[in-house]
């Protein structure tokens, strides 16, 4: 039942890869410039006087700061695991049932013999 982890196919390992120099260091990544958005215009205001937009606050803003992270922590937690296959939860699934049957059976047989006892000594 011994699981080998999932091999990641990144970038510098794909099917697309550059070569390694022949120094043997692999090659630097260029990262693609794309323009910046513009920038949005603000209002004109008299001279000496300046414009800010009143924003109505949020008092709950503090939990929206943890919200995202939090969601994205738990899907990047979830990509990490090795699911197991549908032969493998049914082989784990009917040793859970033997298991607990056999537990169950046990304890039963135990409680009988302790009533066996007490009624024997005390009635």
């Amino acid at each position: 039942m011994a699981r080998t982890p999932r091999r990641r196919v990144t970038a510098a390992t794909g099917p697309a890869a550059p070569a390694p120099a022949p120094g043997g260091e692999a090659p630097r990544r260029v990262r693609d410039n794309l323009p910046r958005p513009a920038a949005a215009a603000l209002p004109r205001v008299a001279a000496g006087t300046t414009a800010h937009p009143r924003r109505r606050r949020n008092p709950l803003s503090i939990l929206g700061r943890f919200e995202p992270r939090f969601v994205a922590d738990i899907v990047s937690e979830l990509r990490k695991v090795t699911w197991p296959t549908f032969a493998e939860t049914r082989y784990l699934t009917v040793v859970v049932a033997i298991v607990a049957i056999a537990v169950g059976l046990l304890l039963g047989g135990v409680d009988l013999l302790f009533g066996w006892i007490v009624e024997r000594l005390f009635f």
